[in-house]
């Protein structure tokens, strides 16, 4: 299985690499950086500076396409899987789907693990949630937070989703309660600690841009490596 595994991430590796060859990074020596994890509070653009980094850095962001390793690993369906993403099952439920699917909550946490390790191991990656600071072993990975005060992360849901400030702002506790609750659960962690986490950001108080910026200072100073900014 684990070999199953490895091959679906090398072979999703690669067909980002053709697209990408000309702009990844590498160190001197030819070896891959260290990952990087980003958590994030619900609508603080945690995602979206994943991106931003991602394309700025030739790195490969992983966010959804974790669901897509371990949906094919599974061989389960993808939306079933989304309903465990980040999401805490509890025990009892989880017994009574696992009679009806094979994918149940603890299959999904242990191929969760072993696809986050995998693709620490291939590094120049942005891995998006998921408890992935949790999962990384690499001394060097360098792990990122983002947050936003309530007040700002509900104007930006309810102008995204075209939502009441209300519906945004009970989204917004959904969610984070949700993740919250997946670590702890699985991880037995506070999500809100800050000593888990390299550097926290305000996206309140910076740009996308600006935030890059920063968390490319860290970075280097972590790993000791230089990061290189692609037009």
């Amino acid at each position: 299985m684990a070999k199953v595994l490895h091959k679906i991430i090398e072979e999703q590796i690669k067909t980002w690499e053709i697209d990408n060859i000309s702009k990844t990074p590498r160190t001197p020596k030819g070896n891959p950086f260290p990952v990087i994890t980003i958590s994030r509070e619900f609508g603080a653009l945690g995602a979206a500076l994943a991106n931003h980094m991602g394309d700025k850095l030739g790195f490969k962001t992983w966010d959804k396409d974790i669901l897509k390793a371990i949906s094919e690993k599974l061989g389960s369906d993808k939306k079933y899987l989304e309903s465990l993403d980040e999401n805490r099952r509890e025990t009892i439920e989880d017994v009574i789907v696992g009679f009806l699917k094979p994918s149940t909550n603890a299959g999904y946490i242990r191929t969760l693990n072993q696809v986050v390790r995998s693709l620490e191991e291939h590094g120049n990656g942005i891995i998006v949630g998921r408890g992935a600071n949790y999962i990384c072993t690499d001394p060097k990975a360098f792990h990122l937070r983002v947050v936003s005060p309530l007040p700002v992360r509900t104007r930006h849901i309810a102008e995204q989703q075209g939502i009441s400030k209300g519906e945004a702002q009970a989204l917004i506790t959904k969610k984070d309660q949700e993740r919250a609750g997946f670590i702890n659960h699985h991880f037995k962690k506070d999500v809100a600690n800050a000593s888990d986490y390299d550097l926290i950001l305000n996206s309140s108080v910076y740009s996308l841009d600006e935030m890059m910026k920063i968390a490319m200072l860290a970075y280097e100073k972590k790993t000791g490596l230089k990061l290189v900014l692609h037009q």
